[in-house]
C-alpha cells in the first residue's frame, strides 16, 4: 500500500518531533545541539531519555505532553528488515516478536533496501493480535536502513564525513521527508550509534542539523536549503551557489564567507545556521496553531 506523503514536504507542520534514546549521553547532546534553536516547547519537540516502553506508557496515558493520537516511528536498522538489534529490537519486542517481524518484512517485500532509502509501513494493515493490542496510536513505521547488515561498523575515523556525518544526515532527512500526512508526532531514535559505530557527537550533530533545516520550512527557499546541505556535507560546489541564494543569504544575514569555508568536523552548526531563524519560524507556527484553535 502506498502511503500519501505531505503535499509540501518542506513546509513545517505542527507535528511533534520526539527524539528518544536510552543513552543519556545522546539525549544530552541533542539538548546541546538543538535548544538554542528550539524553545522549550514539548508541543513541538520532546527529548525522551528511556526505553520505548516508557515513552509508550506516557503516550498511552494521553498526557498533555503526549496528547496526540497518531504517530509514526523510525526503524533505523538493516537493509532486510530484520528487527534483531538496537532500537529495532525494542520494536520487535513491543509489537509482537517473531510474528510481527515476519509481517513487517513481508510489507517491505522481503527484499534488499538500500542504505539511505525510506519505506513507510502502515501498521493498521497488521492483524497480529499482539500488534493490535500494543499499537497505542503508532500508525506507521518508517524503515530507514542505516546498515546493510550488522557485521561491522560503518564509521571510519579517517573519513568521518562520508562514514558518519553524511549517513546520519541522510537517514534523519529521509525520516522527516517521509513522515505521512495526518500524524501528530514522529518518534526518532539515535541514528547509527549502535552497530554502525558512529560516535554520538557526530550522530547528534547531523541529526540536529537536519532537524533545524526541516524546522525552517518555507522560511528559506528550497535552493538555499540545498546549498546549506551541500556545504554542511562537504560538497562546496560553487556553480550550485546561485546569485539568488547569495541575495537570500544577505537578506537573512547568513555569513557567506563562513559558509564557503565551513568544515563540519570542527565548526559549529550555529556558524552557518543561526538559531534566531528557527526561533522566528517556531513563533509563526505557534501563532498559526493558536489562530486555528480560536476558530
Amino acid at each position: 500500500m502506498t502511503v500519501k506523503l505531505p503535499d509540501s514536504q518542506l513546509k513545517m507542520r505542527s507535528m511533534r518531533i520526539i527524539l528518544i534514546d536510552t543513552n543519556e549521553i545522546i539525549t544530552k547532546l541533542w539538548q546541546t545541539y538543538i535548544p538554542q534553536a528550539v524553545p522549550r516547547d514539548d508541543k513541538l519537540l520532546c527529548i525522551h531519555t528511556g526505553h520505548l516502553e516508557s515513552l509508550m506508557t506516557n503516550i498511552r496515558k494521553g498526557t498533555d505532553k503526549h496528547s496526540g493520537r497518531t504517530y509514526a516511528i523510525v526503524s533505523p536498522g538493516n537493509s532486510f528488515g530484520y528487527l534483531g538489534g538496537g532500537f529495532d529490537f525494542a520494536l520487535y519486542n513491543y509489537f509482537g516478536g517473531k510474528p510481527f517481524e515476519k509481517w513487517f518484512r513481508n510489507q517491505l517485500g522481503g527484499r534488499y533496501h538500500t542504505v539511505g532509502s525510506a519505506t513507510v509501513v502502515d501498521l493498521s494493515l497488521c492483524n497480529e493480535e499482539e500488534t493490535l493490542r500494543k499499537r497505542d496510536g503508532i500508525r506507521y513505521i518508517i524503515h530507514c536502513p542505516t546498515v546493510v547488515a550488522p557485521v561491522r561498523p560503518i564509521f571510519d575515523p579517517n573519513n568521518p564525513i562520508k562514514t558518519g556525518i553524511e549517513p546520519v544526515f541522510n537517514a534523519m532527512w529521509n525520516a522527516l521527508m517521509h513522515a505521512p500526512n495526518g500524524i501528530d508526532g514522529l518518534i526518532i531514535p539515535g541514528l547509527c550509534t549502535g552497530y554502525a559505530g558512529v560516535p554520538p557527537t557526530i550522530s547528534c550533530k547531523s541529526m540536529a542539523f537536519a532537524l533545524r533545516l526541516y524546522i525552517l520550512g518555507d522560511l528559506i527557499s528550497k535552493e538555499l536549503r540545498n546549498v546549506l546541505t551541500m556545504f554542511y556535507l562537504g560538497y562546496p560546489f560553487g556553480p550550485f551557489f546561485t546569485d539568488e541564494c547569495k541575495e537570500e543569504c544577505q537578506k537573512l544575514k547568513l555569513d557567506m564567507n563562513q559558509l564557503r569555508k565551513f568544515d563540519v568536523t570542527v565548526d559549529s552548526i550555529e556558524s552557518i545556521l543561526p538559531s534566531n531563524l528557527e526561533q522566528l519560524q517556531f513563533q509563526s507556527i505557534k501563532k498559526a496553531n493558536a489562530d486555528m484553535k480560536s476558530l
